[in-house]
């Protein structure tokens, strides 16, 4: 093989390599995977067995989730949250709960640093009403405010703002975790 299609070759293998570098998609480093500490964190109410941890599919899609069976709270305590660290989580309904009438569930996540309680997130999903609702919603929360302190993580699911219909409430909080940008 002549000199110049040897280069020729090598240029466009550097080309290729250069691009493949910079589209491939970025991998997250994960800070806190809050399904593996789970077990660490408050759950309520309390005395009573309300989360399943488990392998959950909606929409065709499979994510480590935490099932709670009723209105419930997760508190993960004196998280330290790092530099560029955002919260990431999917938000899902069982799919059995499609077809069932009712009025949603409501999702809410929220820091607490002392005694100030922020709320980051509330959101109702509601997919008997909404086909749109019936996938993975994916959220991600900036948590710079919040670089370098220890925090209260909280997730807690209700019925919806409308009162107390649990009917086909089978929230799923899919993946979640703190990562580093």
């Amino acid at each position: 093989m002549k000199r110049s299609s040897l280069i020729v070759i090598g240029a466009i293998a550097l080309v290729a390599l250069a691009g493949w570098f910079l589209l491939r998609p970025a991998r997250e480093t994960i800070a806190v995977d809050l399904v593996s500490t789970f077990d660490s964190a408050e759950k309520r109410p309390l005395g009573v067995e309300v989360f399943t941890v488990s392998d959950v599919t909606i929409a065709g899609q499979t994510k480590r989730g935490l099932l709670p069976n009723q209105p419930s709270r997760a508190i993960w305590h004196q998280v330290l949250i790092p530099e560029n660290a955002v919260l990431k989580v999917s938000l899902g309904v069982l799919e059995k709960g499609w077809t069932m009438e009712g009025d949603g569930v409501l999702f809410r996540v929220g820091i607490t640093v002392g005694t100030q309680y922020d709320e980051l997130l509330r959101l109702v999903r509601h997919p008997f009403a909404n086909p749109a609702d019936r996938q993975w919603h994916e959220i991600t929360l900036d948590l710079a405010e919040y670089a370098g302190e220890r925090v209260d993580v909280l997730f807690s699911t209700n019925s919806s703002l409308a009162g107390d219909n649990r009917n086909g409430d089978f929230a799923v909080w899919g993946s979640p975790r703190i990562t580093v940008e």
